[in-house]
């Protein structure tokens, strides 16, 4: 039976969890650069270095598993900067195999204005991963008036896992997007798919 101090505890613990997870050390030794961190995610899914300062947490939703971490604000205020990485797991709800969720991400929509770059390849710890960058607009802020139409950058990567794969993504508004490509690349390339 469950106690109310056994209950905070578990909660208060379940908070910490993610803030610990980032001072975990590098595997294989390598010291992060100055402005970030080595994150292994909670749910030990994945590894890589993110960026200092940036608010991390887990949860899982309908889809699955997901991290994310919250970055800046752009300079309007109105929208913040943030990565996620999905693990998309095969019979799992919604799944579709990777090739097809690049197309479907990458797919024109008159509605939200998308329009995405065309897909490079790049070895992700010896993974073949699919890169391409998607933008669209909305109408923003969400809660509170004033709003007008903005336009949201995503760099987007598929990293295929047998049939399973992981789903990154580093969103910000496209005034400031080229702020962050360093931090992207430099995730991507300090990746360790854990994953089962």
């Amino acid at each position: 039976m469950w106690t109310r101090n056994s209950l905070l505890l578990w909660a208060a613990l379940s908070c910490a969890a993610p803030a610990r997870a980032q001072e975990t050390g590098p595997a294989g030794g390598r010291e992060p650069k100055a402005d970030h961190v080595h994150y292994l995610a909670p749910s030990h899914l994945f590894s890589c270095e993110a960026p200092r300062g940036w608010q991390a947490f887990e949860t899982e939703d309908a889809l699955g598993p997901v991290v994310r971490l919250l970055g800046p604000d752009n300079p309007a205020g109105t929208y913040r900067a943030g990565l996620s990485v999905r693990w998309v797991e095969k019979g799992g709800p919604g799944y579709v195999e990777a090739k097809q969720a690049v197309e479907e991400m990458r797919r024109s929509d008159k509605d939200t204005k998308r329009s995405a770059t065309a897909v490079t390849p790049m070895r992700v710890e010896g993974l073949l991963a699919r890169l391409f960058e998607v933008v669209e607009t909305r109408v923003l802020p969400l809660e509170r008036l004033p709003a007008a139409e903005a336009q949201i950058h995503h760099y987007v990567a598929v990293i295929p896992s047998g049939r399973n794969y992981y789903l990154v993504r580093l969103s910000s508004a496209r005034d400031v997007y080229l702020d962050f490509r360093e931090d992207y690349l430099r995730c991507l390339k300090t990746f360790k798919p854990l994953a089962r």
